[in-house]
């Protein structure tokens, strides 16, 4: 009888070869679908809420939710228009509005859209980042942005403070386009007509929404950026430097290799949508200085 031997050391380090072989020839058409996955998923997200931001101004005069909350270059009164929201933590119309703008910054006004029902905290997510959805509950009207902060202490609660140890990453992916000036805003400072996005006022091919800025984040949030003295023309990271899904203020969504995809400006080339006009975008008071300058931030 013929004798059963078991598998050598040889034979075995040749089959776990040909296994790393395999896994390597394979490795990257799976990161290539995977990545393709989540920019479809992203700019699904975006296109939905694309169409969130067209109800909720068809119901506002076309105006883009805006919670009222004035650049500090303004030092004007808010406007007494009904697409304001007040808060009930601070008053936001008004230039002093306190701990929230520092911490949420421009996400609150994207939060108008969950407190309204527009939309839910899990669209706000691109899924190639590590952002959860928000703990805050839709129908407070006291939570103005995707933090959930203490009302008192203007920190992050007890649950919020342990997500924000553990996990590098925040509650919204996306940036939307500066809502922080205001119509008696000074004409030196900005057009008397940019602040307070108006699809009836702006220009269709305006960027409002995209992957996170790579240069900002929200006071609270340990998020990576990059310096933009360094990389003056960085894509978002949200998608390993790759591009971004860019939302337009016609609807459409584009996936774009470069931030240079927003309205063509006088000089005939494209605007950045990740820097205004004036200044650097990691300047916290910096606000979009035309009609056509996009400065989409957290």
């Amino acid at each position: 009888m013929r004798a059963h031997h078991g598998v050598t050391l040889t034979e075995m380090l040749v089959a776990t070869a040909c296994l790393g072989c395999l896994a390597a020839l394979l490795l990257p058409a799976l990161m290539d679908a995977k990545d393709c996955g989540d920019r479809t998923v992203c700019a699904a997200n975006l296109a939905h809420l694309g169409q969130a931001l067209r109800l909720y101004a068809g119901e506002n005069n076309g105006y883009l939710p805006d919670c009222g909350a004035c650049s500090l270059l303004g030092g004007a009164p808010t406007p007494g228009d009904p697409h304001h929201f007040p808060s009930g933590v601070d008053y936001p119309g008004s230039t002093a509005w306190p701990h929230d703008r520092r911490s949420v910054g421009n996400q609150a006004n994207l939060w108008i859209l969950v407190r309204q029902g527009y939309a839910v905290p899990a669209e706000f997510l691109c899924p190639a980042t590590q952002d959860r959805p928000s703990l805050n509950a839709p129908n407070n009207p006291a939570i103005m942005g995707f933090l959930a902060l203490d009302p008192v202490t203007g920190r992050p609660t007890a649950a919020e403070d342990l997500f924000l140890q553990r996990i590098t990453a925040g509650r919204c992916s996306y940036s939307y386009q500066n809502q922080f000036a205001h119509p008696q805003t000074a004409a030196d400072v900005t057009d008397v007509h940019n602040p307070t996005t108006n699809i009836l006022l702006h220009a269709a091919s305006l960027a409002v929404m995209a992957d996170r800025n790579p240069y900002t984040r929200t006071r609270l949030v340990r998020q990576p950026v990059v310096s933009p003295d360094d990389q003056p023309e960085a894509n978002s990271l949200n998608h390993g430097g790759m591009g971004q899904n860019v939302l337009y203020l016609d609807g459409s969504v584009q996936w774009q290799g470069s931030p240079l995809c927003g309205a063509v400006r006088p000089s005939g080339l494209r605007d950045n949508i990740y820097w205004p006009d004036a200044g650097l975008p990691t300047d916290p008071q910096n606000i979009p200085r035309s009609v056509d300058d996009s400065f989409l931030v957290p």
